[in-house]
């Protein structure tokens, strides 16, 4: 069914290529953010839940559905009513919500990227390092050259796509997503070597009841969930359509969540042993990244070096989740409108640091807010309603089971219908009515 010529070498590509869309800032800021906010293991807890309960059967879905159709959202949703014998356009229209969706994240991503490149090559010539003041460094950031910094960004990430999906994505996934891991390892190891560490893991490690029991705690673990697995429609689809029909999606999506959640924890054991060790706020929000963890570097021995393999390890995350976001347009742009792929990665490009520089200049931050919070949730839904109640059951067990050795449960579709799309709608909802 499908055009595309590019696919994945194997499944591991997918596997890669997926876990660098997945791993991002949301596992090495975001994370540790929520876990420090919402009582340590109180966090963990819920969030393991979803991930098990509800983000698997996502990946397996949307993957599954970019298989099936061998197109992103905009064919693989129209195709999906034509299989059903409907008029595809509706289906058209919500794969365009979802790109567009993409587009705007990668926006809003890009932006905090840049930042991220310039505390790398601060940290490289000592500047970051050597700053009196993070936070006046950081405003610094802000206002000096953002556009360097946002070219520089979005060139590599268009410089891994343009190469195709086997020799650019992947071999560039392939090398980062065990990098970042390793260079989190390290980096963590040296941080259990720290004075008062240990607070940081009780903290971490000890529930709090009054937030375990808090429908806001679990509201905002399974939001973590789809924002960390890049569950949104779009990504996870279009990696889907690059794979191989002997690939077992089943195998592929655990070891996406493996390698994802791997990431989260690793991060929230450097991350917050670390403040606690030098008293500062495990609350900070986005200066966590910024302020926190620089300041928190100036005070151990070999710091500079230290700072810059934490921004290598964040830059390394982050570029590879950027790509995903890239790709998802970069694909519809080949297969609607018919343009060469070095064409569509440039238009890309020059869209994203457009929009960038309008974003930086007028300070609508509140519009991804907005995106973010009720959109995101739109599209997670879209997606699983599409593959798990439209599509008709034979093809679903038929798509799931291709390339896997060992027959699959009946499991599968009643989770991804009565139990991932309803508790979807329920977020969406509560997401609307801004239940905190």
């Amino acid at each position: 069914m499908s055009a595309i010529k590019d696919s994945f070498s194997s499944k591991w590509g997918l596997i890669f290529a997926a876990a660098g869309s997945a791993i991002g800032l949301g596992n090495i800021w975001l994370f540790p953010y929520r876990v420090g906010e919402l009582g340590g293991a109180a966090f963990i807890i819920p969030y393991i839940t979803c991930l098990l309960v509800l983000g698997f059967i996502a990946v397996i879905g949307e993957v599954s559905i970019g298989r099936l159709t061998g197109s992103g959202p905009v064919g693989a949703f129209k195709k999906v009513l034509e299989i059903r014998g409907k008029n595809g356009k509706m289906g058209e229209i919500f794969g365009w919500i979802c790109v567009l969706v993409s587009l705007i994240q990668a926006v809003g991503y890009t932006l905090v990227v840049s930042w991220v490149v310039r505390f790398l090559v601060g940290s490289a010539t000592g500047s970051a390092f050597n700053a009196t003041d993070s936070s006046q460094y950081f405003d610094f950031v802000n206002n000096s050259q953002p556009l360097l910094w946002i070219i520089i960004t979005v060139l590599t990430a268009g410089i891994a796509i343009v190469k195709g999906i086997e020799k650019g994505i992947e071999r560039c996934c392939k090398f980062m997503i065990p990098a970042v891991i390793i260079l989190l390892l390290v980096l963590a190891i040296r941080v259990i070597f720290l004075p008062h560490a240990l607070e940081g893991y009780k903290y971490l490690l000890t529930p709090r009841w009054e937030f375990l029991f808090d429908p806001r705690t679990w509201m905002l673990a399974l939001g973590q969930v789809f924002y960390s697995l890049s569950i949104r429609g779009s990504t996870m689809v279009v990696y889907g359509s690059y794979s191989n029909k002997s690939d077992d999606i089943i195998s592929s999506a655990k070891n996406i969540v493996v390698l994802d959640t791997m990431a989260s924890i690793i991060a929230a054991l450097l991350i917050i042993p670390a403040v606690f060790a030098f008293g500062k706020d495990i609350k900070a929000g986005p200066a966590l990244m910024f302020i926190t963890m620089p300041d928190i570097f100036k005070g151990i021995p070999l710091g500079q070096f230290f700072m810059f393999i934490f921004f290598i390890a964040v830059f390394s995350a982050a570029i590879t989740s950027l790509i995903g976001m890239f790709e998802v347009v970069v694909e519809v742009m080949q297969n609607k409108l018919k343009i060469s792929r070095l064409w569509a990665v440039a238009a890309v490009c020059v869209i994203t640091a457009f929009m960038c520089n309008i974003f930086v200049v007028g300070n609508i931050r509140c519009v991804i807010d907005i995106l973010e919070i009720h959109l995101i949730p739109f599209c997670a839904l879209v997606s699983g309603i599409f593959f798990f109640w439209i599509v008709p059951k034979s093809m679903v067990f038929q798509e799931i089971q291709s390339g896997r050795s060992k027959p699959i449960g009946t499991w599968t579709i009643p989770i991804g219908r009565y139990v991932l799309c309803s508790i979807v709608i329920i977020v969406y909802i509560l997401n609307i009515l801004q239940v905190k």
